[in-house]
């Protein structure tokens, strides 16, 4: 076979290559909007959100009706764009986590800061390896992050851990609950676990201490989850319902603590001779008791 039939035959497969992927990749219908409208019109509603302070069920439906209206979008077109891409949760997982990258770069545009310590002694290590901000919704696998940590040469026996994070909701409905759980795993085989929810736009903290046992940390793993609203069959079935949590300034902190004191060897030493002393005065005085 020469090399014309060859590049002829390449060609050809590989046109048929291109069909295939063609027609597997679903086109988005018309009257849906396009990924970066939905991330710039989920950005405006978290923005809108974060702006106000115990917004009640009414004024977050008023917010989000006026980020609409800003974008000449419909609620009809932004329950079906929104049931689409329910519907392809890769494409809306890629949403979340550009719109995550998005507020976080607000933050500290802002003057937020995202990483560090804030307001933490001297002392206190932040060792958290993974993504500082993220994006949860209710759709499995996305409803879930998971963590694992190894302790490095900064942990000494007795550190207290301390994981620390902020919630910021995007809900249209329905119960708010961001669960965070830490296990800690020692050298002995012990673990010591706590969990804490969030149920509000604020700050979650989780600590597990160890500055009485002051045993050696051999790993840390956890995680985050967005609990499942229990919700009516046909409500589910729609799946339009806005629900999403943006936590942000994930910290896992590690901070020395002193050990017990320990009374110090020259104190004993004072006491037993002040002891010794005593002893010996009340011999005496008993001969001279005796003697009388």
């Amino acid at each position: 076979m020469n090399r014309k039939n060859l590049t002829l035959q390449f060609s050809f497969f590989f046109a048929l290559f291109v069909m295939a992927v063609t027609a597997c990749t679903p086109s988005r219908p018309s009257g849906v909007l396009s990924e970066g409208d939905m991330e710039d019109i989920l950005y405006d509603m978290h923005v809108a959100q974060a702006m106000g302070e115990n917004n009640s069920e009414a004024d977050v439906i008023s917010l989000r009706a006026a980020v609409l209206k800003k974008y000449d979008v419909t609620q009809a077109e932004w329950d079906s764009s929104f049931f689409y891409y329910c519907r392809n949760a890769d494409l809306l997982h890629g949403i979340y986590m550009r719109l995550s990258e998005r507020i976080q770069t607000n933050v500290i545009a802002l003057g937020g800061k995202v990483d560090g310590m804030q307001g933490e002694e001297a002392d206190t290590a932040n060792v958290w390896n993974s993504e500082s901000s993220f994006i949860l919704m209710q759709q499995p696998p996305f409803n879930v992050v998971s963590y694992s940590i190894e302790p490095d040469s900064t942990f000494e026996d007795g550190d207290k851990i301390t994981l620390q994070f902020d919630v910021q909701y995007v809900f249209q409905d329905g119960y708010r609950d961001v669960t965070a759980f830490m296990a800690v795993y020692y050298d002995n085989d012990s673990v010591a676990t706590t969990v804490t929810h969030v149920t509000y736009d604020g700050h979650g903290i989780a600590t597990v201490n160890n500055d009485v046992a002051r045993k050696h940390v051999k790993a840390i793993k956890g995680y985050f989850m967005l609990g499942k609203n229990l919700v009516s069959e046909s409500t589910e079935r729609n799946g339009t319902t806005l629900r999403l949590a943006a936590v942000r300034n994930v910290k896992l902190l590690h901070t020395h603590t002193a050990p017990p004191a320990v009374p110090k060897q020259s104190e004993k030493n004072d006491s037993t001779a002040t002891d010794s002393l005593r002893t010996d005065s009340l011999k005496l005085r008993n001969k001279q008791e005796n003697k009388i």
